[in-house]
Order: C-alpha cells, then structure tokens, then sequence
C-alpha cells in the first residue's frame, strides 16, 4: 500500500459542480474523491499519454480512497455564465490558494500510484473543469506507506474530507459542517453518499478546522502525511453500494 500526499497551487477561481444542481451550479469548497482521481488520471495521460478514461478506471480500481483539506478560508461566489445564445447559468466559483489531497493505492496498484507522483511533478492540471488550471508544487509530493489501524469504537481524529458512514451515530459537534453528496462518475451502479468536509461556513467563506474527532463505526486504517490526516477502508469498494441500491421501475402486474 502507498499514500500519496500533494499539495496545488490554485491561480484561478474553481468550481466542482455539486451532482444534480440545477438552476444553480453549486461548487464544492473542496475537491471530492473522485475530482481527486480525475486529476491524478489527467496528470499520468498528459505525462504518458493514451486513453484518459481508461487512465481514470485503472486508478478508481486500485486506489482505496482520496480526500483532501485547506489551511487558509475558502471563499465562494456566484456569477451567471452565459452557456449558448439567450441560455443563462448561475454558476458558483471557489478561491483558496492551496489545497492538499492525499489517495491511497492498495498493494497491487503501488506501480500505479509511483507513476502518478511522477506525473504529478511535471503535469499540468486543472481542477474541476477545463478552466481552473492548477499545478502542484514538486516539493509537497510525499509518499508513504505508514498506517494506524483503526478499531470499531475508537475515537479518531483527522482534518480532511470523510466519509459520512464512519461516524458512529453520526454525531457532529460542529454547526455548519459542509456536507458533501459524492458519486463515483465512472461506476454506472453507483449511488449518492454523504461526505463530510472539515469546514465551517461563515457567509460565503469557509473557514477550516484543525480536526474532527469522532468514535470510528467500522474497521479502517488512518494514513498521515506531512498535512493530511485521512481515514480509510481497506475495502471501499461499490460492492457494498450496488448491493443496497434500490431498484427502480414498476413492477409487473400479475
């Protein structure tokens, strides 16, 4: 297992459109999960080129999770963007000058997240969509493979973006936590989980916190770097998610 840590150097606004925001395109303060493996996949194809979807499955398949956390506020605006002709949109954008994100590969897929700390020191990025360029800066490229298991019950602290169901009856001590509803684009059985951000919202900033702590309600494993401190599972698959998804459609009369 590798874990690697990287911190981008944000020059623009940004915006991570919230899934299914319609008549406003809301952004993320931070970058989700996913966003997270879209740009580790668009650094490795810009580095060794081929296919960039295909690029995109192979990490979603041996990476165990991604998360991400800032030091200084978040600001967030709106603006309306004009997408054709008399077709209006208003849009979020978000500024922070650097964020950091950490993933994890599991066993089988070290070679993989090797080539992407590579790719990642020379490859430039965008952050959300085409248009919010972002570079990482080489020497915030950390890897290890150093982690603390974490039993059932066990208090636990971090300070970057968690899943929502590892809070044991999700208790949160904090007003005005950002609560992300995350998907995985490239599963087409996936469904909307709950993520939590480690931030506070003050009018149109975000403001971060230290940590969160909370008792763990499953088994998993923390990962430190040199700024994020994130928790895992050593499983985190779909397979769970397609399992409890719902079926849709009506049923046949008899």
């Amino acid at each position: 297992m590798i874990a690697i840590e990287f911190r981008l150097k944000v020059s623009s606004m940004y915006s991570i459109r919230v899934p299914y925001s319609y008549q406003c395109a809301r952004t993320y303060p931070l970058p989700a999960p996913s966003t997270i493996k879209g740009l580790c996949a668009n650094a490795l194809w810009r580095k060794e080129g081929g296919d960039p979807v295909a690029l995109m499955k192979t990490i979603h398949e041996v990476s165990l999770g991604a998360t991400s956390r800032a030091e200084q506020s978040i600001a967030v605006s709106s603006c309306t963007v004009q997408m054709v002709p008399k077709n209006v949109l208003l849009r979020q954008f978000a500024f922070t000058p650097n964020i950091d994100c950490l993933i994890v590969f599991r066993d089988d897929g070290e070679n993989v997240g090797k080539r992407v700390e590579e790719a990642l020191k020379v490859s430039p990025i965008y952050l959300g969509d085409s248009e919010s360029l972002v570079c990482v800066k080489p020497e915030s490229i950390y890897s290890t493979e150093i982690v603390e298991d974490v039993t059932k019950g066990q208090e636990v602290i971090v300070n970057s973006l968690l899943k929502f169901d590892f809070i044991k009856d999700k208790p949160i001590d904090k007003k005005g936590i950002a609560l992300y509803m995350q998907d995985d684009p490239i599963d087409s059985e996936a469904v909307l989980e709950r993520y939590i951000a480690p931030l506070i919202q003050e009018g149109d900033n975000y403001k971060p916190l230290n940590s969160i702590s909370f008792i763990s309600a499953k088994k998993a494993f923390i990962v430190k770097g040199q700024r994020v401190r994130g928790i895992f599972c050593y499983e985190d698959k779909q397979t769970e998610k397609v399992t409890q998804k719902s079926k849709r459609g009506r049923k046949k009369k008899e």
